[in-house]
């Protein structure tokens, strides 16, 4: 139920009432506690303390070959930081302002903006040494600063991150298909930027039904002076979203997406082409491994799941783990099917326990076996920034493993943890392989409890909105083995 909103004026918007109930039950109650929303940092995980797992993570047979992946690229993004230093070039070309025209582009090429990776129209604007130019291609230059960074060239005079993510995917084996995710209204924009349609290359498109409402900080949907409601994009892990479109588009041909974010540009040299077709491999093959554990789970064979988990332990790096107590009173078989969740997937002994206060042990084992299976490649931190990492965190009175984002992370958690790369060794993933479940109630709200209330002013009022971080969603031992 949605306080103070009829649900039916929510589906005029295209919004879902069932996840603006979620958001605004999550809004009050935080805004009553007034409790932060930061989760409290263990430990960073890292090659030293096996929370990160080497490049070879796991042995796969020689003949093994990648299949069966869908390139999906986040590719909505608005180019805002890239545009920033335009800001007024765009007011003067508004404003039909020569002077101001003038003035601007002196300015930007003392500012070094001749060798700025710009769009081809704006470059020439930059360069010339001629009089303005006319109406008509200003206006086109308007058009180009108003672009989402996926048409934006990667490099000065070079490919745009769109035509050049194609060509990354061209050379790479395993993949079967690519989706991008598009602003709205854009798909026809981004296959004209292509050229010719394929049928390999899809686009969906980030509409109403990923977004929320702007709230009141009494937690009130927030109404604009026309007494419309207020839609912000809920974050990119409502992305998850359309993994239900993919699967039913590609079916038993695909089982798992391989994520990049537009901008995410690698070198087409074999050695980088080897170690992403060798990451989407182990990926592949621990998949096979847990499928053919849940297929034994379900049919009660609980000795053929554990020979399958025995098999897959040995597969992965050696490493220490001291069994907890409480699962040395299972049988052997469950022993061993305990140890490969807690030991390579992060599963919360919190989670654990809350599961066997209403399930035997083989229910358990079930249900956290059916949870989907991603994996996350993490880049190595040089020190030069700061950014969400993979750690040990605490919550619901127990521990998890995710990888956080910097506004979950308190100022002394910052400090100590993140800003130092000793410590923060690696940055969140560059890489994401994320399975294609068949159920996917893993991924609804009620199911993930990482969120943040992201606070703005709209003209001098305070509002706050729900917002959910794809990493944190895919990359989080309560919902997911990771």
């Amino acid at each position: 139920m949605v306080h103070r909103l009829d649900k039916q004026e929510i589906k005029t918007y295209g919004l879902s009432a069932h996840d603006i109930a979620i958001h605004q039950r999550r809004i009050k109650a935080s805004l009553k506690s007034a409790k932060t929303s930061f989760i409290p940092i263990i430990d960073s995980f890292r090659l030293d303390n096996g929370g990160i797992l080497p490049k070879q993570f796991y042995r796969c047979e020689e003949r093994a070959r990648a299949e069966g992946f869908v390139a999906f690229v986040p590719a909505a993004g608005a180019a805002s930081r890239y545009f920033q230093p335009l800001q007024n070039l765009r007011q003067a070309i508004t404003e039909h302002n020569d002077d101001s025209l003038t003035t601007e582009i002196a300015r930007l090429k003392k500012e070094g903006a001749e060798n700025w990776p710009l769009p081809a129209r704006l470059s020439a604007l930059i360069h010339s040494s001629d009089p303005l130019p006319s109406t008509r291609d200003l206006e086109a230059i308007l058009e180009e600063i108003s672009w989402p960074k996926a048409l934006l060239p990667c490099r000065k005079n070079a490919e745009s991150f769109l035509q050049k993510k194609v060509l990354e995917h061209k050379a790479m084996k395993g993949l079967l298909a690519e989706v991008y995710v598009a602003p709205l209204g854009c798909s026809e924009a981004f296959q004209k930027h292509l050229g010719e349609p394929t049928a390999k290359i899809e686009f969906l498109e980030q509409g109403p039904e990923l977004s929320t409402l702007r709230f009141t900080r009494e937690g009130d949907p927030f109404r604009d002076e026309d007494d419309r409601l207020s839609l912000v994009p809920a974050g990119h892990g409502m992305l998850v979203r359309l993994f239900p479109e993919i699967s039913k588009k590609f079916g038993d041909d695909a089982h798992s997406l391989f994520i990049r974010n537009i901008d995410n540009v690698i070198k087409e040299e074999a050695a980088c082409l080897a170690d992403t077709e060798s990451f989407l491999l182990q990926h592949q093959e621990i998949l096979k491994g847990l499928k053919a554990i849940r297929l034994a789970l379900a049919a009660k064979t609980i000795d053929q799941a554990a020979k399958t988990a025995e098999d897959m332990l040995s597969r992965f790096p050696a490493g220490k783990m001291e069994k907890p107590q409480w699962i040395k009173s299972f049988t052997p078989y469950e022993q061993i099917l305990w140890t490969l969740q807690l030991k390579i997937f992060h599963c919360p002994q919190v989670l654990a326990k809350e599961l066997l206060r209403n399930k035997s042990s083989a229910e358990a084992l079930t249900a956290l076996y059916k949870r989907p299976f991603n994996s996350l490649g993490q880049v190595p931190n040089n020190g030069k920034d700061v950014g969400g990492s993979p750690v040990r965190a605490r919550h619901d009175g127990g521990e998890v493993a995710i990888c956080l984002e910097l506004p979950h992370a308190s100022p002394e958690d910052r400090k100590t943890f993140l800003e130092d790369p000793r410590v923060a060794t690696h940055f969140n993933p560059v890489f994401v392989a994320a399975e294609l479940p068949e159920d996917m109630t893993a991924y609804d709200l009620e199911q993930c409890p990482f969120w943040i209330l992201a606070e703005k002013n709209i003209h001098g009022t305070p509002v706050v909105y729900h917002e959910i971080v794809l990493y944190e969603v895919l990359g989080n031992s309560y919902t997911a083995n990771v």
